[in-house]
């Protein structure tokens, strides 16, 4: 069972960090920050889905570990053919998972703590 205190913690850092990703968007001479923040996000991300599927057996999890893993492999070779737009790709799979992520945290805070919490 995912641990209220896990999800709330997983959610507050993903949170921060795209905040201040999307804080740093306009900042456009720091686009090297930008990728490094992107690539931290990930791993966190990463390391959250592996957590919950090594951990919890939650399956979902395994198909954003291959879906992370794909799109790093690919990432060099869209670097190659279509520049700097390959990092949207990245991008849209780490707003997917948080998306993910903040459905996941509604059912765990929703659900009873214990059998004196149900009413």
């Amino acid at each position: 069972m995912v641990s209220r205190l896990r999800m709330k913690l997983d959610l507050l850092v993903q949170s921060t960090l795209m905040v201040l990703l999307a804080l740093a968007i306009p900042l456009e001479p720091l686009h090297v920050g930008l990728k490094i923040a992107l690539i931290v996000l990930v791993l966190l991300q990463m390391l959250s889905a592996a957590q919950l599927w090594l951990w919890h057996t939650y399956r979902p999890a395994k198909a954003y570990l291959w879906a992370f893993f794909l799109v790093g492999l690919l990432l060099p070779i869209g670097l190659y053919f279509i520049n700097s737009a390959a990092w949207l790709f990245l991008l849209a799979l780490a707003i997917v998972y948080f998306v993910h992520t903040i459905r996941i945290a509604a059912v765990v805070l929703r659900r009873p703590r214990s059998f004196w919490d149900i009413s």
